[in-house]
């Protein structure tokens, strides 16, 4: 590549000039489209049935002077890349503009019928785990006091354990050891899924993305429309993370919690919108942002 562009969107490809590839803003990605618009013989769009008058015009707005030519309404000029292509139409018939880049997006598995490319998994999976980063260490500043009990129960147990061993007497009471542990684990526990809820919540409704999705270059958004989410979208987005949670205190079902735990970030390896289960639950989808 050989000029490195300003922001995301769609430029023209240095290797294929007969093409257009996304540029996300750190690398060029792997989306391309055709750049050439398609002939009046091959569209499709906006074709009336019969031609009209002799300068050839065609019903639903498409004109060219001549047969086999493209009128001015219909060309596709140099696409400057400051975003994605908008899905309007060849002049005023309705069909795909700049070229049919519009029918193009829509046909691809990561693009939106409005242009919004869905992030790549990867690009989610480090997001996910700086998020991870940021609200560990804010849980465990504010767990400090709750910390110093949980150490104490385990090296009690320890020192309990090896003095027994020496001694050649019984091991000390499991049972007691594990109900003192998750006592003084009980309250960390509850702080981290405070602070998880509130960091992704108040992130996702101010900001449209947590830190770590900004940092990846990505936004939530609902499915159907653009924008910020609201309150209640943000919240639905955390309840199977709160919900395997909370399973995972249970002893018969806390396997249930740990599997659909995995499941939950690894559905979006297979669904067409490249959507978590979380997502499902909220509707929301997870794209490239655009500037």
């Amino acid at each position: 590549m050989s000029e490195t562009p300003a922001g995301p969107g769609w430029y023209e490809d240095p290797n294929d000039a007969s093409q257009l590839r996304y540029f996300d803003g750190v690398v060029w990605s792997s989306h391309t489209t055709p750049r050439r618009s398609p002939t009046i013989d091959e569209s499709v769009i906006g074709r009336g049935s019969q031609a009209q008058g002799s300068g050839g015009s065609l019903q639903g707005g498409w004109v060219h002077p001549s047969a086999g030519q493209q009128g001015q309404s219909g060309q596709p000029g140099q696409w400057p890349g400051a975003g994605m292509p908008p899905a309007g139409g060849y002049g005023t018939g309705g069909g795909p503009a700049y070229g049919g880049y519009g029918t193009a997006y829509a046909q691809r598995r990561d693009v939106l019928p409005d242009g919004a490319v869905l992030a790549e998994w990867w690009r989610r999976l480090l997001a996910r785990i700086l998020d991870s980063i940021i609200t560990t260490v804010l849980a465990l500043i504010l767990s400090i006091p709750w910390l110093g009990p949980m150490f104490t129960a385990l090296s009690d147990f320890l020192n309990a354990s090896i003095e027994a061993g020496e001694s050649g007497s019984p091991l000390p009471d499991q049972s007691a050891y594990v109900s003192e542990m998750l006592a003084a684990s009980l309250p960390i526990t509850i702080i981290s899924l405070v602070v998880g809820l509130l960091y992704e919540t108040t992130f996702l409704v101010w900001r449209g993305a947590t830190p770590g999705k900004m940092m990846l270059g990505t936004v939530v958004r609902r499915v159907g429309s653009a924008g910020k989410l609201t309150l209640l979208d943000a919240v639905k987005r955390q309840l199977i993370g709160l919900g395997t949670a909370v399973l995972g205190f249970l002893p018969l079902v806390g396997l249930l919690g740990s599997f659909i735990s995995v499941l939950d970030p690894a559905w979006l390896l297979w669904d067409p919108k490249r959507q978590a289960l979380h997502d499902k639950v909220a509707d929301t989808v997870v794209v490239l942002k655009q500037r």
